[in-house]
């Protein structure tokens, strides 16, 4: 595999505690009916699942051409919110950066592998 799991632990690992950072320890639904979610949450939302969900690819299936494929369908749909005409709240375009920007970050470790 070109990518080392050490790495890819480590992002994810970051995406949470930032994640649970932002959440101040409360659930996202009781932020969410409390009307106390923010764009710092929502971006660290879309952090955490690309790299939990790509970690989780990576422990499964052990191989590059899995995790490129599923970064390629993240980014896809990431970006199709992005540029969504429908999907403008602020809460969307936030998870959509975050979400980006893990892709972004572990593409990098895999090219540099």
């Amino acid at each position: 595999m070109a990518i080392q799991l050490e790495q890819l632990q480590h992002l994810a690992r970051q995406a949470e505690e930032q994640f649970n950072s932002s959440s101040y320890g409360q659930s996202v639904c009781h932020l969410h009916k409390q009307g106390q979610v923010s764009n710092r949450l929502k971006f660290c939302e879309g952090r955490d699942f690309v790299a939990r969900k790509i970690l989780k690819i990576a422990q499964k299936h052990n191989d590059i051409e899995s995790i490129e494929k599923a970064l390629a369908d993240l980014e896809r749909k990431n970006t199709a919110i992005k540029e969504s005409l429908v999907l403008t709240s602020p809460d969307w375009q936030s998870y959509a950066e975050g979400a980006l920007s893990m892709i972004k970050e572990i593409t990098s470790l895999v090219n540099r592998s």
